[in-house]
């Protein structure tokens, strides 16, 4: 009996390099995500292992870097899934009542110039009307219950945004594509949420969300309609146009927003929504601000780098924000640990308040 121990030990010895090389792969997911599943990850793949293993399974390292490449694209929604379903909750409200504004005033140009004579071609002059068109029959979908077909709407929405930018950065429209960058964003990430909601959540369809969804999307569009329709009937403008307001332009919606953002980072049911909506809401009002705030800048001056540049700071608010949101999180979970651990020191109905 003694003797069959040392040839088991050695059979279940783990190699260090197997260790070793694990270990790495491990690194190339986001650091909150490796804080809290890295531990229970590795053990896993060491059980896996075969006896005597030396190196990471081919089938391992590919499992890896795809699930290391789905964990950075969720990463402002959360390294956890309590953390993804608050999140998403909100974002299924707030993200469509953002970008219904764009779609209507895109649908609406869109309807003007197919009942004009000898108007401009429609894609040239409102670039990402298919996008917004099929973008709008997800949400629809989605809205009345056939979840499938509307996050499949809602992904290739934002894949036709995305090539839509690329399009007109290859004809030399740059310009116009800087101008629609942050929308993509804003598509991308909502294609990003319903995925992700669907898979956190347990029923398919969600009936008081939906609700909700559609009040939001038509009190948006209401607002906007409402907020702009006195400058553009002085300027003779349609209601659907881009309306040169100083009161409403998109720098002074900036604090406002950064106030919003701060009491929803302090409130923790609204907390994790907050990353993912730095990140667009940083590309459309950037998008939208005369690059920058430099009006003076000449248009056809834009290129490739600014687009760049305005994805860059989009991403770069994203991981500030949930940087932030994330330390706050481990602020309150170490003053609920002290508030408990105070309790079982005191004990209960042991709270003496005066000597004796």
């Amino acid at each position: 009996m003694s003797a069959d121990r040392p040839e088991r030990a050695e059979a279940t010895a783990v190699v260090p390099a197997l260790v070793r090389d694990y270990r790495r792969l491990l690194r190339l997911f986001p650091f909150a995500y490796r804080r809290a599943h890295g531990a229970e990850m590795l053990g896993h793949l060491l059980d896996a292992a075969a006896p005597g293993q030396s190196r990471p399974a081919r089938g391992d390292v590919v499992d890896l870097l795809r699930a290391a490449a789905r964990e950075w694209a969720l990463a402002p929604l959360g390294s956890t899934a309590p953390e993804r379903r608050a999140g998403t909750g909100l974002l299924c409200v707030a993200l469509p009542a953002l970008l219904a504004v764009p779609a209507v005033r895109a649908g609406g140009h869109a309807a003007s110039l197919v009942s004009q004579d000898g108007a401009p071609p429609l894609l040239s002059t409102v670039p990402m009307v298919v996008a917004w068109a099929i973008w709008a029959l997800g949400v629809v979908a989605l809205l009345t219950g056939a979840g499938r077909a509307g996050r499949t709407l809602v992904a290739a929405a934002a894949v036709v945004a995305a090539l839509t930018v690329g399009a007109l950065l290859a004809i030399g429209q740059a310009h116009a594509a800087f101008l629609e960058t942050g929308w993509a964003v804003g598509l991308a990430a909502h294609a990003l949420v319903v995925v992700e909601h669907a898979r956190c959540r347990a029923s398919e369809h969600d009936r008081r969300l939906a609700a909700i969804t559609a009040a939001g999307m038509a009190l948006a569009v209401v607002a906007y309609v409402l907020a702009t329709v006195a400058d553009a009937g002085h300027l003779g403008l349609p209601w659907w146009s881009s309306v040169a307001s100083t009161t409403w332009s998109t720098e002074a919606l900036v604090a406002p927003l950064m106030v919003l953002g701060l009491a929803a980072t302090l409130w923790a049911r609204t907390r994790q929504a907050v990353p993912l909506m730095a990140g667009v809401l940083t590309g459309i009002v950037l998008g939208g601000s005369q690059f920058f705030w430099s009006g003076s800048v000449d248009p056809s001056t834009v290129d490739l780098g600014n687009v760049l540049g305005l994805l860059a700071l989009s991403l770069g608010a994203a991981c500030s924000a949930r940087w932030v949101v994330n330390r706050i999180g481990e602020l309150a979970e170490v003053r609920a640990r002290l508030r408990l651990d105070a309790e079982q020191a005191v004990g209960p109905g042991t709270g003496v308040v005066g000597g004796p």
